[in-house]
């Protein structure tokens, strides 16, 4: 169950008769960079303009950025169309990703119908839509990571939620430990999704020293760092127009 049909039919064909198609044309190439190697074996070319991103930090203006932040993670009760569900959420990540939502709009005049914040929880979901009604950004799109596969935005917001305090990250964790703590937010089926839907600038607020304990995303801030775009969350910005 942890492989796609796709992903079978595309193994049983491999070799034989499958095409991969290797030409983009949603992401700016330094968005495409990353996927491309970790998932697509260096393969994935970019056929599209480079558009010019508006988000900053560490005084540079560049098309993806890492904020880290050691929020909390707080287990929440959300209404479904299944019923009621146990689910996460992280509040100082949803102040996080809603300043720099509000930043977008307000000093980089980016339409709101142009930005999405992800997460793969239901319950930051929920906490993110509420806040961001309180500030009458209610047309930015807010949804789960898996409800955004085959959409594209200008912007994507991506909001992690799990978290630990530092002193209680195990160096060597086992398979119970990371599936309670880190869950299916490391699999890399759900990093590619919500790495793969931005255009121009993509962000994610998370916990980097949790999160590296995934391999996928080790990987992927590895990737960040080398290019100088991981920061502390308050710390990003953006370019004003």
């Amino acid at each position: 169950m942890s492989r796609s049909l796709f992903e079978r039919y595309y193994t049983i064909l491999h070799g034989n008769t499958a095409v991969m198609l290797d030409t983009q044309y949603r992401m700016h190439k330094d968005i495409c960079k990353f996927p491309s190697e970790e998932f697509y074996d260096g393969k994935l070319k970019t056929g599209v303009l480079q558009p010019s991103s508006v988000l900053r930090v560490n005084g540079r203006t560049m098309p993806l950025v890492f904020g880290h932040i050691e929020g909390e993670t707080v287990r929440l009760v959300v209404k479904t169309a299944k019923g009621n569900n146990n689910s996460k959420a992280n509040h100082r990540e949803r102040d996080q990703v809603t300043r720099i939502a509000g930043m977008l709009v307000e000093k980089a005049r980016v339409d709101q119908e142009s930005i999405v914040v992800l997460s793969p929880y239901n319950a930051q979901v929920s906490e993110i839509k509420e806040e961001l009604r309180k500030k009458k950004l209610d047309n930015i799109t807010v949804t789960t990571v898996t409800k955004s596969q085959g959409s594209e935005w200008r912007y994507v917001i991506l909001s992690t939620v799990c978290s630990v305090p530092r002193t209680e990250i195990v160096t060597e964790p086992g398979g119970t430990w990371m599936s309670k703590h880190v869950g299916f937010v490391g699999d890399p089926h759900q990093i590619n999704v919500a790495i793969t839907r931005a255009k121009e600038g993509l962000c994610i607020i998370g916990n980097q020293a949790l999160l590296r304990l995934s391999t996928t995303w080790r990987h992927l801030l590895d990737h960040y760092t080398r290019n100088n775009a991981v920061a502390d969350a308050d710390k990003i910005s953006v370019l004003s127009s």
